[in-house]
C-alpha cells in the first residue's frame, strides 16, 4: 500500500464544535435534562428554541433547520452541488471553461421529541434534506435511550473531533464521513465515552470496464471508538466482505476481511487558534470514506475481482487545518487533506483514482447567533490510476438561515 473538507453548519448539525461563534447557545450531550418551556440545550444549536410540552406528558418536541444558499463559480470542472471531487472522474460531464451555480439543496429540517423518564431521557431525531436531486431525503432517524442508540445516524467509526469548518458540505476529502443504520451502545469512562455498533454492512466491489459481480454481506460491521473530551478520537472497523454471484461466466462466490483504524485531535494553539487533523488507514474500508458526491460510494470502492477472488483495496487518507477565531463573529480556516486508493494498474480500472489532493481557505461571519455568512475558495487535484492528472478550482458564497 502506498504511504504517503463541511460548512460551518454541518458542525452545527452534530453538535460537536465549541468555537466561541457558540458561547451563547453551548452545545450539552444528549440525555441532558430538558426543561418544559425553556430552550432546550440539547442537540445542534438551531434546536435551542423553546421547546413545546405535549400536555399531560413528559413529553416536549422540537422543529428546527435552515435554509441555505450556495453560489458557486467553478473553473475547469463542475463540482456539482456539494462539492465532490469525484466529479473529476467524468470529465466528459463535467467539463468546464467556468459556470455558475446556486442551489439551496443543503437547506434541511429536523423534528425532536425527549420524554423524561425514571431511568434518563428517551429522545429520538428526524432530520431530512434536498440533496442530492431536490427531492426529500433522509439525513437521521434514530433515537437513544440509556446509552442505547438506534436507526440511521453518523457511523460509530467517525468523529468530528479533528474535522473543521468549511461552506462545502461534509469534511473534506480523506476523512471518514457516512451515515448508515446501526445499533450502539456508549459508556461513560471518565471524561471520555467508549462506544461499540454493528452496522449495516455494503461490500462495494470496483467496476472495471466488464461485467463485476454482485455484492452479498452476510454479517454486520463492528466499529469501536474512544473520544476523550473533544480532543482526541480512536476508532476502528472490522468487517466481512463478501460476493455470491453465480450469473456470471466465471462464477464469484468468496469473502475476505476489511478493517480500519482512525486518530483525529483537536490541539489548541493559541487562546483563538487550533489545530485539527485526521489520520485513517486500513484495507477494505472505501464504503466508510465518504463524500457527498461519491454516491453509493462507487469512486472508494471496497474489493476488486482478480482471479475469481475478492482482493480487499488498501486505502489512507487524512488532512489538517488551522482554525482561528478572529472575535467572537468573524472565523478562518485553511486547510490540505488527501485520499489514496491502491487498484492494480493495468486491468481495467484505469478511469478510477489513485490520489485526491484537496485544499480550501475560508472566512465565515456569524452575524448573529443564526445567521451565517461566508466566503471560501477550493482547489482539487486527482490523478487516475491510468495516469491521468485533472484539476479544478471552486469559489463558494453561502448564507444560511438557522430556525
Amino acid at each position: 500500500m502506498k504511504i504517503n473538507k463541511v460548512a460551518l453548519s454541518v458542525f452545527f448539525a452534530v453538535g460537536l464544535t465549541s468555537t466561541p461563534l457558540l458561547a451563547a447557545m453551548p452545545v450539552a450531550p444528549a440525555g441532558q435534562p430538558i426543561v418544559t418551556g425553556e430552550p432546550s440545550r440539547v442537540g445542534p444549536p438551531w434546536n435551542h428554541r423553546t421547546t413545546i410540552n405535549i400536555p399531560g406528558s413528559k413529553t416536549d418536541i422540537a422543529f428546527g433547520g435552515y435554509i441555505k444558499l450556495d453560489m458557486m463559480y467553478d473553473t475547469d470542472y463542475d463540482l456539482g452541488d456539494a462539492t465532490s471531487p469525484f466529479n473529476l472522474l467524468n470529465p466528459a460531464a463535467n467539463a468546464t471553461d467556468g459556470r455558475t451555480d446556486f442551489t439551496a439543496y443543503e437547506s434541511r429540517l429536523n423534528f425532536r421529541t425527549h420524554t423524561q423518564t425514571d431511568y434518563g431521557n428517551l429522545n429520538t431525531y428526524l432530520e431530512v434534506h434536498f440533496l442530492p436531486d431536490g427531492k426529500l431525503n433522509l439525513r437521521h432517524a434514530y433515537g437513544d435511550y440509556a446509552g442505547f442508540l438506534a436507526g440511521h445516524t453518523w457511523s460509530n467509526f467517525m468523529s468530528f473531533v479533528g474535522g473543521t469548518h468549511t461552506l462545502a458540505l461534509g469534511d473534506p476529502i480523506g476523512y471518514s464521513m457516512q451515515r448508515q443504520g446501526q445499533i450502539r451502545y456508549t459508556h461513560k469512562l471518565g471524561d471520555g465515552t467508549l462506544s461499540a455498533a454493528l452496522e449495516k454492512p455494503d461490500t462495494v466491489i470496483a467496476s472495471p470496464n466488464v461485467a463485476i459481480a454482485k455484492e452479498e454481506s452476510r454479517l454486520p460491521d463492528l466499529t469501536l471508538r474512544y473520544e476523550y473530551q473533544r480532543m482526541l478520537a480512536l476508532s476502528g472497523v472490522v468487517r466481512e466482505l463478501s460476493t455470491n454471484d453465480k450469473n456470471l461466466a466465471n462464477v464469484v462466490d468468496d469473502k475476505t476481511t476489511g478493517y480500519g483504524v482512525q486518530a483525529q485531535f483537536s490541539l489548541p494553539l493559541l487562546a483563538s487558534t487550533k489545530l485539527n487533523g485526521s489520520y485513517v488507514i486500513g484495507s477494505g474500508i472505501g464504503n466508510y470514506m465518504g463524500n457527498p458526491g461519491n454516491k453509493g460510494h462507487r469512486s472508494a470502492p471496497d474489493v476488486y475481482v482478480r482471479n475469481g477472488s475478492l482482493e480487499a483495496v488498501d486505502i489512507q487518507g487524512g488532512g489538517v487545518s488551522l482554525n482561528h477565531n478572529w472575535n467572537p463573529q468573524w472565523f478562518s480556516s485553511i486547510g490540505y487533506s488527501r485520499l489514496e486508493q491502491d487498484l492494480p494498474k493495468n486491468s481495467g480500472y484505469d478511469a478510477h483514482f489513485d490520489k485526491v489532493d484537496y485544499g480550501f481557505a475560508n472566512v465565515i461571519w456569524g452575524v448573529t447567533d443564526r445567521l451565517m455568512v461566508g466566503a471560501e475558495y477550493q482547489r482539487v487535484d486527482l490523478k487516475t490510476i491510468g495516469g491521468d492528472k485533472r484539476d479544478a478550482n471552486r469559489l463558494q458564497l453561502s448564507a444560511q438561515y438557522q430556525f
